[in-house]
C-alpha cells in the first residue's frame, strides 16, 4: 500500500449528479454539518468544468468583510462595478439594495460564471441573505452562485426551490453508504471485511471526516479503533506522526482559516514555509490549495484541533502568534482584523497605532461596540502614550451618536494632551480636539465657530485627522436646513457661515466648499427672490466641483430643479434629475444614495407623482436606512408630504408630534415650518378648522421674521382657505400678500411642469411597454429575453432607455409606476 493512497478523492456518482444542477439553477445550497466534505465535493466538481470560478471563504461573522470579499471577486469581471459596490457598502436597506442590483445588472457575464461562498454559516446577516435572494431572482445569464454552509440559508429557501431559483444539496447527499465505504477503502488499498464494514459504518454513519481519519488510523493500527472524540482520533492518526518543526509551523498558521503563501512566510520567518506546506499537503488532506483564489485552506476540524493545541502552549505563546497575525493584517490594510488580533494579544500599543493608521475608517455601526471595547480595556498609560488615537476615537464616537462616551473621552484626551512636552505637537492635537468638539455643537453655528477659531489658531495648518468620508451635509440636500435654528436669525447665520467658511475649508482641505453660497441662494429662494437665488447658486458650483464636494453639488442641483419649477421648465427638470444621479454614479460616491433619494422624493412630491417617491421614504422606513440622525427632520418633510398626497391625514396627524420633536432637537426650523403647514392642511380637510388655524399660525410665526414664504407658496392651493383667517391681522398682512403674489406667478409654471411630466409611461414605445410590463410581474432580464426572443443585452439597454424616459432609477420604481397606471 502506498502512502499517497489515502489522498484519493472518491467521487460519488449521486453527489456528482446533484452538483450538475449548479448549471441549471441561479443558486445552489450545499448544506451539512462540519466534516461532510462539502468544500472538497464542490471544488473537485468545479475543477472539471470550463466555467470561470470565483471562490470566497468567509473568515467570520462580519458583513463588512463579506462585502469587501464579494467586491474583490467581481474585480476581474468588472472593475468599475466592483469599485462602485465597495463604495456603496452593504446593501442594508431598499435604497442601497436597489443601487447595488442596478450596478450588477450592467455586468455582462459572457460565459458560465460561478461565485462560491464557503463557510457561509459564519455570517449571520439578513441584509446579505436578502441581497443574494434579490440577485438570483434577477438571474443574470451565465451567473451561478453556490453557498456552502453548515446551516440553512435565509427564510425563503422553500419558495426559491419551488420557483426554480434554487436547489438544495443536503447532508443525506453527502453521506457514504456501506457499499461506498467499501469501495472508497478499496481504492485506498484497504479491503474491509464485512464485520469491519459494519463496525465502520456504525461508528462513522457515513461521515467522510471520520472515515478519512479512521482510514489514516487503520494504516497504522490495522484495525477499526473507536475514539471518544475527533480530537483524539486526529491526535492518534495524524498529529503525533508530524516532526516537531511541522507541528510548530501548524500552530503558527492555525490562527488563519485560510491564508496565502505570503501570510505563511510572515508567520513562519524561518525561510522554509513553502517546504513545510509542501510536506503537510503531501502527507494529509487537511490542508489544500485553492487554485481559484491562490490560498491555502485548513479543514475546519483540523483547525479547531490545532487551536486547542495552541492554547495549551500557554498565554504568552498564544499572544505572540496573535500579534504576528495582527502585524500581517495591518500590512495588508485589513485594519479591523489587525486590531482584533492585537486585542487578543493584549498588544494595545500596536492596536492604537493601527487605529490611527486607518484614520478610524473601520469604525461603523457594525464595529462600534468592538472598538469601544478595545478602548475601554486599553490601559490608561498606553492611551496617554498615543493621544492621537484618543482624539480620533472621540471624534468617531460623536459621529456614531455616542454622546455620553464622547464627552468622557474628550475630557480624557485633553488630560493626555496636557502631558505632551513638544509644544508644536501638543498644540496641533489640541487643535484636532477643538475641531472635533466643534461638531458636537451642531447646528449651533456660533458654538461651532468658537471651537473652530481655537482649532485654527492651534493647528497651524490643515487637520491631519479629518475624515473626508463624512459629508459636510450629513446626507441632507440643503445647507439652510442644517443651520437655520433660530427664527429671525437666518440673515445673521448666513453671514456667519459666509465669513468663517473659507477658514474652515483651509483646516479641512475644502470640506464643504461652496456651502456658504448654497445657503445664501437657499435663503433668497425661500424669501421668493428667485433671481438672486439663481445668481448665487452658480457661485457655489465652481468651489464645489474643484473641491470634489459632491454632497454640496447635490444641494446645488436640488435648488436648480426647484428654480426650474419657478420658471416652468420641464426639460430642465428632467435633465437636472438625470444629472443628480449621474453625478453620484460617475464619482462613485454611493454613500449619497439616500441624499439622492430625498432630492427625488421632494421633487416628485411637488410634481404630484407619489408613485415615484422612493419606496423607503413613501413608507417611512427611516430606521432601515443609513441616514444620520441629523438628517431625520428633513426626511420627515418628504414623508409628511407623501402622507398628504395619499390622503393619509390621520396617520400624518398621529406622527406630527414625533416629527416636530425630531425637528426641535437641534433644532431644524425649516422642518418645523413644513410640518405645521401639513398639520394645517390635514386638519382643514378633516373640517377641524380651529386646529388648522392654530397649526398654520405656528408656521407663520416661525417664518415671518425671516420672510420665508416658499413653504407656503408650494402648498398654496391647500392653505389659502386657512390663510384668509389671518389676512386682517396686521402682523401677517404683508407676509400673506407676498405669499399670494408669489403663488400667482409660481403656480401656473409649476402646473406646466406637472402636466408635461405626467403619465410619461405613455411616451414608451410598444416594445418598451412590453418589457416594462414583464418587469412588473417580476421577470428577470434573462427570462424577458427568452419570452420576447431577444438578447439579454437588448433587454438591459431597453431598460436603461425606459429609466431615462421616465426619470426613475430602477426596476422597483418602474414596477410601481406600471401598477399605478393599471389601477
Amino acid at each position: 500500500m502506498h502512502t499517497n493512497s489515502t489522498r484519493i478523492i472518491y467521487k460519488r456518482k449521486p453527489l456528482t449528479q446533484a452538483l450538475t444542477g449548479i448549471w441549471s439553477h441561479p443558486l445552489t445550497l450545499v448544506e451539512a454539518p462540519m466534516g461532510y466534505g462539502k468544500t472538497t465535493a464542490v471544488k473537485e466538481f468545479l475543477k472539471t468544468s470550463k466555467a470561470n470560478v470565483f471562490w470566497q471563504t468567509l473568515a467570520g461573522a462580519s458583513a463588512n468583510s463579506f462585502w469587501r470579499g464579494f467586491c474583490r471577486l467581481l474585480k476581474p469581471i468588472n472593475e468599475h462595478c466592483a469599485n462602485a459596490l465597495t463604495e456603496l457598502g452593504i446593501p442594508a436597506d431598499n435604497a442601497f439594495m436597489d443601487a447595488a442590483l442596478e450596478l450588477l445588472e450592467v455586468i455582462d457575464f459572457s460565459s458560465e460564471t460561478c461565485l462560491v461562498f464557503d463557510d457561509y454559516h459564519l455570517l449571520t446577516s439578513p441584509p446579505i441573505d436578502r441581497f443574494i435572494e434579490r440577485l438570483i431572482k434577477l438571474a443574470p445569464q451565465h451567473l451561478h452562485i453556490v453557498i456552502i454552509s453548515r446551516t440553512t440559508f435565509g427564510e425563503n429557501t422553500t419558495e426559491l426551490v419551488l420557483k426554480g431559483f434554487c436547489q438544495v444539496i443536503g447532508k443525506s447527499s453527502l453521506e457514504f453508504t456501506r457499499d461506498e465505504i467499501v469501495e472508497y477503502y478499496k481504492l485506498c488499498g484497504i479491503c474491509l471485511t464485512p464485520i469491519e464494514t459494519t463496525e465502520l459504518y456504525s461508528y462513522t454513519e457515513g461521515w467522510i471526516s471520520a472515515l478519512y481519519l479512521s482510514l489514516l488510523n487503520f494504516e497504522h493500527e490495522r484495525k477499526i479503533d473507536r475514539q471518544s472524540s475527533l480530537s483524539e482520533l486526529i491526535e492518534k492518526a495524524v498529529y503525533r506522526y508530524y516532526p516537531s518543526e511541522a507541528k510548530d509551523f501548524l500552530l503558527a498558521i492555525c490562527i488563519f482559516d485560510s491564508f496565502t503563501l505570503e501570510q505563511a512566510k510572515a508567520m513562519w520567518p524561518h525561510g522554509n514555509a513553502e517546504a513545510q506546506l509542501h510536506y503537510l499537503m503531501k502527507n494529509n488532506s487537511f490542508i489544500k490549495f485553492n487554485y481559484y483564489n491562490q490560498t491555502y485552506h485548513t479543514h475546519t476540524i483540523f483547525t479547531a484541533y490545532l487551536r486547542e493545541q495552541l492554547l495549551r502552549q500557554g498565554a504568552d505563546h498564544y499572544r505572540e502568534i496573535q500579534q504576528m497575525a495582527g502585524s500581517w493584517y495591518a500590512s495588508d490594510d485589513n485594519y479591523i482584523q489587525a486590531m482584533e488580533c492585537f486585542y487578543q494579544a493584549l498588544a494595545f500599543k500596536q492596536l492604537l497605532i493601527t487605529f490611527v493608521k486607518d484614520n478610524g475608517h473601520s469604525v461603523n455601526p457594525e464595529t462600534k461596540d468592538q472598538i469601544i471595547q478595545y478602548f475601554s480595556d486599553c490601559p490608561e498609560e498606553t492611551k496617554k502614550e498615543n493621544p492621537t488615537a484618543c482624539v480620533l476615537y472621540a471624534r468617531k464616537l460623536f459621529l456614531l451618536n455616542e454622546k455620553e462616551i464622547y464627552a468622557v473621552e474628550c475630557q480624557k484626551a485633553l488630560g493626555y494632551l496636557e502631558t505632551i512636552c513638544d509644544e508644536t505637537a501638543r498644540n496641533h492635537l489640541l487643535g484636532e480636539l477643538e475641531l472635533s468638539k466643534s461638531f458636537s455643537k451642531y447646528n449651533d453655528l456660533q458654538g461651532m465657530v468658537e471651537h473652530q477659531t481655537k482649532a485654527y489658531a492651534l493647528l497651524n495648518g490643515p487637520s491631519r485627522l479629518f475624515d473626508h468620508q463624512n459629508y459636510f451635509t450629513f446626507g441632507t440636500p440643503s445647507v439652510l436646513y442644517m443651520f437655520y435654528r433660530q427664527s429671525g436669525a437666518a440673515e445673521q447665520t448666513t453671514t456667519m457661515l459666509t465669513t468663517y467658511m473659507p477658514r474652515y475649508c483651509l483646516m479641512t482641505t475644502n470640506h464643504g466648499a461652496g456651502a456658504e453660497y448654497v445657503m445664501q441662494a437657499e435663503q433668497h429662494f425661500y424669501q421668493g427672490d428667485f433671481e438672486n437665488a439663481a445668481i448665487t447658486i452658480h457661485k457655489a458650483e465652481f468651489p464645489a466641483r474643484s473641491g470634489q464636494q459632491i454632497a454640496i453639488l447635490l444641494c446645488i442641483l436640488f435648488l436648480q430643479i426647484r428654480l426650474a419649477f419657478v420658471n416652468g421648465n420641464p426639460t430642465a427638470v428632467q435633465q437636472l434629475l438625470q444629472q443628480l444621479r449621474e453625478e453620484v454614479e460617475v464619482c462613485g460616491q454611493y454613500q449619497l444614495v439616500h441624499a439622492l433619494d430625498m432630492c427625488e422624493g421632494f421633487i416628485y412630491a411637488q410634481l404630484k407623482q407619489p408613485e415615484k417617491i422612493p419606496v423607503w421614504i413613501a413608507e417611512g422606513n427611516l430606521q432601515e436606512s443609513r441616514l444620520y440622525f441629523l438628517s431625520h427632520a428633513f426626511f420627515n418633510i418628504i414623508y409628511g408630504q407623501a402622507l398628504l398626497l395619499n390622503g393619509d391625514y390621520l396617520k400624518l396627524l398621529g406622527l406630527s408630534e414625533h416629527f416636530l420633536n425630531t425637528a426641535r432637537i437641534f433644532p431644524n426650523l425649516l422642518s418645523q415650518i413644513y410640518i405645521h403647514i401639513y398639520e394645517a392642511i390635514a386638519y382643514y380637510d378633516l373640517r377641524r378648522y380651529q386646529e388648522a388655524q392654530a397649526a398654520l399660525r405656528n408656521a407663520l410665526a416661525i417664518a415671518k421674521p425671516d420672510r420665508f414664504i416658499m413653504p407656503f407658496v408650494e402648498n398654496g392651493e391647500k392653505i389659502f382657505p386657512i390663510l384668509s383667517a389671518f389676512e386682517k391681522e396686521e402682523n401677517y398682512t404683508s407676509l400673506i400678500a407676498n405669499i399670494k403674489e408669489t403663488h400667482t406667478a409660481f403656480f401656473p409654471n409649476l402646473t406646466v411642469v406637472q402636466t408635461a411630466l405626467r403619465d410619461t409611461v405613455t411616451k414608451l414605445t410598444a416594445r418598451e411597454q412590453e418589457i416594462a410590463e414583464l418587469v412588473t410581474v417580476g421577470m428577470s432580464n434573462k427570462a424577458i429575453g427568452k419570452e420576447l426572443f431577444i438578447e439579454e443585452s437588448t433587454v438591459k439597454k431597453t431598460l436603461q432607455n425606459i429609466y431615462a424616459k421616465l426619470g426613475i432609477n430602477g426596476r422597483t420604481m418602474l414596477a410601481r409606476l406600471m401598477l399605478k397606471r393599471k389601477a
